[in-house]
């Protein structure tokens, strides 16, 4: 499958419109930083790929990303290496749709942060995306299953860096750039070394000029939803109905309060330097001036400086 190109297209600019939706996509990416440290805490397939008879034994991989999913498996292939299968419906033209698009994306990229596609299958009645296989399960799992590992500020952000550089790859190091739109916790997907992989392309888009209105169409309301205003009581609670967790993280930091923002076990460990500042990078990303908000480029940078030093 061809493989991406670097981006030599520096001098040829992009419009207003352009820039808006890449660098809204760092938004999203904040709140996967906040969700971390608040709560941690085919052209056909060969057909050497065989599916297990038994489907009860199917494990969880990929999650619902809008289209019928009729089963997720797991098979084993020609010299005992697992993959991922994920069986998308043919009912609906949604469906083939996405499935189109996420073989044209995944088809062509090439990146050690982004889950790979190892072939795909397309007949009338039935397509499947056959992926590498991820033992460590996705980071909603991890998240909710906290309290059964030791989780420390090495793993979170590794974890964070591994994310950001492959949003960082999908918005400077393809051409087209190309958008995510779907980064969410179940989308992240974990080795047994806990290396963070972005899988789900289905959504994506490539920047074409007939696509960006669209896309800023969807991005509006996201940036309504992490950008409120609205001013937060003195006795608000972050475990109450409507949390803001961008506006919660403000308010912390504005008022010197940025601890109560940790777990105390992470708080406690530190480096309470470093992770004043990881959170505010977060903050940074979801303001709405294209001028100060950072690239994901600028935020890999950052987070490489913020580097958690090695035992």
């Amino acid at each position: 499958m061809p493989q991406s190109s670097p981006n030599k297209s520096s001098n040829s600019g992009l419009s207003s419109i352009e820039i808006a939706s890449v660098t809204s996509a760092t938004a999203i990416v904040a709140v996967l930083f906040a969700v971390i440290l608040l709560f941690i805490y085919t052209r056909k397939c060969a057909p050497r790929f065989t599916v297990q008879s038994n489907r009860r034994r199917a494990v969880t991989v990929f999650t619902d990303i809008g289209v019928p999913i009729t089963f997720e498996n797991v098979v084993r292939a020609t010299g005992s290496v697992l993959v991922a299968i994920k069986r998308l419906s043919v009912g609906r033209f949604q469906g083939l749709q996405q499935f189109h698009a996420e073989i044209k994306t995944l088809a062509r990229l090439r990146h050690s942060n982004l889950v790979t596609l190892i072939g795909y299958h397309l007949s009338e009645s039935e397509m499947f995306l056959i992926y590498n296989y991820l033992p460590g399960g996705n980071l909603e799992r991890f998240i909710q299953e906290r309290h059964k590992r030791a989780v420390d500020w090495r793993m979170l952000h590794k974890i964070a860096l591994d994310i950001a550089r492959a949003l960082a790859y999908l918005h400077d190091g393809c051409v087209p750039r190309i958008l995510h739109r779907d980064v969410k916790p179940s989308n992240i997907l974990l080795d047994n070394d806990f290396n963070a992989y972005l899988s789900d392309f289905g959504l994506a888009r490539l920047l074409g000029n007939s696509e960006t209105t669209q896309l800023l169409v969807w991005l509006e309301p996201l940036d309504m939803l992490l950008l409120n205003k609205k001013a937060l009581d003195p006795s608000f609670s972050p475990y109450g109905n409507g949390f803001n967790i961008v506006a919660w993280a403000c308010m912390l930091l504005r008022q010197g309060r940025a601890r109560e923002f940790f777990i105390e076990g992470l708080w406690d460990v530190g480096p309470h330097d470093d992770l004043v500042e990881t959170l505010h990078l977060a903050v940074m990303c979801t303001v709405d001036s294209l001028t100060i908000r950072p690239t994901m480029k600028q935020v890999v940078q950052r987070l490489k400086q913020l580097q958690p030093p090695t035992c």
